[in-house]
């Protein structure tokens, strides 16, 4: 079934055309100068500065030596412990008999989607849990089983499946879905991703079900991260229209729209239209518990190779994720970690210590780790923000660009070091929401007076800080707090008093 490995097994991500940051959003004319553009590309450079097309096959060692690459690629190696490493990989689909603790979930989508196979309609459905709780898997699991089905009936079943946290706005959702239809289906998309309107690629999207289809179910996950720019959440256009598909395309087969959050309370946020065409069988997913999760863990024991896990590895790994978030993909990405650390001593069965390295691994604070890694100017451009989220009197959840831009200009005076505009202090910004450091916003505030940018930090503005001053280029910060605390303040009250 190669056709449904392409349909329930990927998110059917484009190309770098799609990734564009929604920092590029043109302001309107009021506020041009905070308007962001996006992150240039760079050239991948040894750091000798030597272009690696001058050395394909060596890199230095730090003894000096050279080492083959294409050699070590092609060296097989000894030993490990694994057999089958795909099957402790999170974004695998597994066979059902592998799923485990969600019986009652997977009989309600089972009973759902059983009616395609009479071509009857299927209801729509919510997912809704934590993260790591079965949604997608079990989804895909019995898409599978459901396209294999159909096919044997000499009829083709449809999954369309996108992740929403990519696209950010509708007209980008619906090109994803065209693009998947037209990758499962080997033909063109027939519209071009850019220079057609959003109801152009519905249209397209729905001739491809008229042509190809005898039955579509629309997966959209993370539904809730499709928001767009604008005041009111695009997933709610998104949504009316497809819950509405089977009348709009003329479709004659049944279709159902299956949308997946964490958010329990997702409905309460549809509009009233969305609300009123898309009324799901709400299946909720709560938390796995450690006697779940050591289930579902020893029935991944087959990758690795048989005696090479300890005894007490997996009830290890169980209690580790019962105990900080119940997330299965979390859990299987332990194991796998620990098997990888296992091998790279040069060991052939994982033991606890590896898993304890392991899960250190996983609770080291991957956002203060990058902060850390990134540019001087950059550090400049969060210290900035935290600096302002920190010293403002009622620590507000959203920073104001203004404000912050201006403490960015003192602390580069402060540290003699160079100012970049503020359209370039913004893209710094703006640039780590990739990584999770923050969120951003625009605001209106009214006819006349512009869009203004808001910044939200999703680690503790001290704590950035700190993680920033461990670099020696800004510890002399520490001893500077009065003066940047100062000018935080003055400058959160002019422009409060002009907005």
């Amino acid at each position: 079934m190669g056709r449904e490995g392409r349909r329930a097994g990927s998110n059917n991500s484009e190309g770098e055309g799609d990734r564009e940051s929604s920092a590029a959003d043109p302001e309107t004319p009021e506020s041009t100068d905070e308007e962001v553009e996006s992150p240039g590309t760079s050239q991948m450079t040894f750091e000798n500065g030597s272009d690696p097309a001058d050395s394909p096959q060596e890199a230095t060692n730090g003894d000096g030596g050279g080492i083959s690459i294409r050699d070590r690629l092609q060296t097989e190696s000894s030993g490990g412990v694994f057999a089958n490493k795909d099957l402790v990989r999170s974004d695998t689909i597994i066979d059902e008999d592998r799923i485990v603790g969600r019986d009652d979930q997977l009989g309600r989508v089972v009973d759902n989607l059983k009616p395609v196979l009479q071509n009857e309609g299927i209801p729509d459905m919510l997912l809704s849990g934590p993260s790591g709780t079965g949604k997608s898997l079990i989804i895909h699991a019995v898409c599978k089983q459901i396209v294999e089905l159909c096919e044997s009936q000499d009829k083709t079943f449809g999954v369309l499946s996108i992740n929403c946290e990519g696209p950010k706005t509708a007209d980008r959702a619906v090109y994803r879905l065209v693009k998947a239809a037209a990758d499962d289906l080997g033909v063109d998309p027939g519209v071009p991703q850019t220079g057609v309107s959003t109801d152009q690629k519905l249209e397209r999207l729905y001739e491809l079900m008229r042509e190809y289809y005898d039955g579509v179910i629309f997966i959209l996950d993370e539904i809730d991260m499709l928001e767009g720019p604008y005041q009111e959440a695009e997933y709610n256009s998104l949504i009316y229209q497809l819950s509405r598909a089977r009348k709009l395309a003329d479709f004659d087969g049944p279709i159902s729209l299956t949308t997946i959050t964490n958010y329990a309370d997702f409905m309460k946020d549809l509009n009233s239209r969305a609300q009123s065409s898309y009324n799901p069988d709400d299946i909720f997913f709560d938390d796995y518990d450690a006697n779940q999760l050591r289930s579902i863990l020893r029935n991944r024991r087959d990758a690795f190779k048989p005696d090479s896990l300890a005894d007490d590895v997996v009830p290890l790994v169980a209690a580790f994720g019962s105990q900080t978030h119940g997330d299965a993909r979390k859990a299987i990405d332990l194991l796998r970690w620990a098997g990888e650390l296992a091998e790279r001593r040069g060991a052939d069965t994982v033991i606890e210590t590896d898993v304890r390295d392991a899960q250190e691994k996983y609770t080291e604070n991957r956002k203060l780790r990058h902060i850390s890694g990134i540019s001087t100017q950059k550090k400049l451009s969060i210290y900035a923000v935290a600096a302002t989220a920190h010293y403002a009197r009622e620590h507000p959840e959203w920073i104001p660009a203004g404000p912050a831009f201006k403490t960015y200009q003192f602390i580069a005076d402060t540290m003699d070091a160079d100012q970049y505009s503020r359209e370039t202090f913004v893209n710094h910004v703006t640039e780590q929401s990739t990584y999770g450091v923050l969120d951003f916003e625009r605001r209106g505030k009214g006819r006349g007076r512009g869009v203004h940018m808001y910044f939200s930090l999703s680690e503790d503005p001290e704590t950035i800080m700190e993680t920033i001053r461990e670099d020696s280029r800004f510890e002399d910060l520490a001893h500077e707090e009065a003066t940047i605390s100062t000018v935080v303040r003055e400058r959160l009250k002019q422009f409060r008093s002009k907005n």
